[in-house]
């Protein structure tokens, strides 16, 4: 049994003689409590008051007092809970992973259809790559001021509201950063000063690249196979040639457009698993074929380097 303390004295008893009364002078006054028990007559000391959950103390008789935790106790009760905890943990981080790649594959979902309904606005022609404006630099994906690499990595300027998107992702809803794009990483180089999604096109659906030069294809309408077509997905590429990036510091930045050549850039950032759109409007994971292990070890190729059979428009 634990510490005890003491409570209230037993119903009947009365301070009696001047020793009673000098004991009851140095001690705590009783705090009033009712009693349920009509008397101590019958109790052993050391037995249970079920009504209070109090016990006699053996060496004050005639007095009540509560029970209390040992530290030994305590001390148990707190190791249940760590390794509950610790029980715990992994089924919760596996929760929010999962939560993150959902909200990412309904990013993806919002960007094809997006890229779909600019698509049929424009005689289902890809859209080209960049285009030099009185501004600066119209990129598909935002209008940088300056020019072409106007300033520094890192404080390039973005105007994401010039995207050629941006006005059909306002009808559905928008579309947020990939909740798993590691952009505040410290191997993480910015581009501009802003994010725009961490996701990158087929490039073989943007104008001005050779992509669709080399298989001919200009419109959606003749993809071949669509259903094994990417679209869009989760995209990062290694940077070895930019500051502060080196061969002995390589780093991530945002990518715009797949293939299948070196560097790899495709982001497998969903527990080693990337989200897809396809040109049937699908959206599924795919794992990689290969791991870069330099930065975090997630950006890799989808399919043996050279070869693009899930992006070519005309297998």
């Amino acid at each position: 049994m634990g510490h005890c303390r003491r409570l209230v004295s037993l119903p009947g008893e009365a301070a009696a003689g001047g020793k009673a009364k000098e004991q009851a002078s140095r001690e705590p006054e009783d705090v009033p409590f009712p009693l349920n028990e009509p008397s101590r007559k019958g109790r052993r000391e050391g037995e249970m008051f079920p009504a209070l959950g109090c016990v006699l103390h053996p060496r004050r008789r005639g007095r009540l007092f509560l029970c209390g935790f040992t530290l030994v106790e305590l001390l148990v009760v707190l190791a249940i809970l760590s390794l509950l905890g610790a029980l715990a943990l992994p089924a919760l981080r596996h929760a929010v992973a999962a939560g993150r790649t959902t909200a990412c594959a309904h990013n993806v979902r919002q960007m094809q259809f997006a890229f779909m309904l600019y698509l049929h606005d424009h005689s289902d022609c890809w859209f080209p790559w960049r285009e030099d404006v009185p501004e600066g630099t119209l990129w598909y994906w935002g209008l940088e001021t300056g020019g072409a690499l106007g300033g520094a990595e890192g404080g390039r300027r973005l105007d994401k509201t010039r995207a050629r998107l941006w006005p059909y992702l306002q009808q559905i809803g928008g579309v947020e950063i990939c909740p798993s794009l590691p952009y505040q990483a410290p191997y993480f180089k910015r581009k501009f000063e802003i994010a725009s999604y961490g996701y990158a096109l087929n490039a073989y659906m943007i104008a001005g690249l050779p992509h669709p030069e080399r298989t001919g294809v200009r419109h959606m309408r003749n993809v071949r196979r669509p259903s094994e077509t990417i679209v869009w997905a989760d995209s990062v590429q290694i940077n070895t040639w930019q500051t502060p990036a080196s061969p002995k510091n390589p780093m991530l930045e945002e990518w715009y457009y797949l293939d299948g050549v070196a560097p790899p850039k495709f982001h497998f950032r969903h527990e080693q698993r990337l989200n897809a759109a396809f040109a049937d409007g699908s959206v599924r994971a795919m794992s990689p074929h290969t791991l870069d292990p330099r930065c975090d070890g997630r950006v890799g190729f989808i399919e043996p380097p050279g070869h693009e059979s899930w992006l070519r428009t005309n297998p």
